[in-house]
């Protein structure tokens, strides 16, 4: 099925190679940028460029959209109507469903939040669809962002919720791996030695939280009166935890400011 990605920018490239990642044909897959030099890089992986945004139309059958908030309209305009056996669906942020609607008519106009982990076909995707939406299409949709990450289907009230755990969510992450990182350089260790701890220590975590609650995690590595229940407890004093909540709650906070 040829899909198309319009805007080559961290979120669309990071789409593209994880389709590629994933196994998606690239002879399949179509690209367009306003910004053209941004082709070569993708071409050279083996997708076709499109001659304009207004061409993925007719070259494939579902698009994802992928530019700025500040570019939405101009690209709106070359995308007014889809037809009923294709989809477009929109990474914009803030652009809720109802603005879509307005804007890009068709039955299967979606609403979606990935973040940049798609590279790694490891994301978070928020998918919001509109009542109109034709169930095969549906299907199609969410096997394709299947393939990239892990698909939540939720009303799109919630995407702004999304957009601030899982999509700002990486950046947070990244800054609390990094501050292990940092101790552990503090501590003596080799910077790349320090770095593979720590992704690896927050990698296992994952696993282990898959299984375990957090609670459950906690107790069986806290021994009384030993090295764990010392740092946690500076953490608890310093109100790490609280502070991460309130960051994310910040973000979820400017998303809903900044939606239309």
């Amino acid at each position: 099925m040829p899909i198309g990605v319009l805007g080559l920018g961290n979120l669309g490239g990071s789409i593209v190679k994880g389709l590629i990642k994933s196994g998606y044909p690239p002879d399949q897959i179509f690209v367009y940028d306003q910004d053209e030099r941004k082709h070569k890089e993708f071409t050279s992986m083996g997708v076709h460029p499109s001659v304009s945004s207004g061409a993925l139309l007719f070259l494939t059958e579902v698009i994802f959209m992928c530019v700025k908030p500040s570019d939405f309209e101009k690209a709106a305009r070359n995308f007014s109507f889809v037809e009923d056996s294709k989809a477009l669906v929109s990474f914009v942020g803030g652009v809720k469903l109802e603005s879509l609607a307005t804007k890009i008519h068709g039955k299967n106009v979606f609403r979606a939040m990935p973040n940049i982990s798609s590279e790694v076909c490891e994301s978070v995707i928020a998918l919001a669809s509109p009542k109109t939406a034709d169930a095969n299409v549906k299907k199609k949709v969410v096997e394709l962002l299947s393939k990239i990450g892990d698909v939540y289907e939720v009303e799109d009230s919630q995407i702004d919720a999304f957009t601030s755990l899982s999509g700002s969510g990486v950046a947070f992450a990244a800054e609390m791996i990094k501050a292990f990182y940092e101790a552990g350089v503090l501590l003596g260790l080799s910077h790349d030695n320090a770095k593979k701890v720590a992704v690896k220590v927050f990698l296992g975590t994952s696993k282990l939280l898959s299984q375990y609650d957090f609670e459950e995690i906690s107790k069986r590595v806290a021994t009384p009166g030993g090295t764990t229940i010392e740092g946690l407890y500076v953490l608890e004093k310093t109100g790490v935890r609280g502070s991460i909540i309130e960051a994310i709650k910040a973000g979820a906070e400017k998303a809903s400011k900044l939606s239309c």
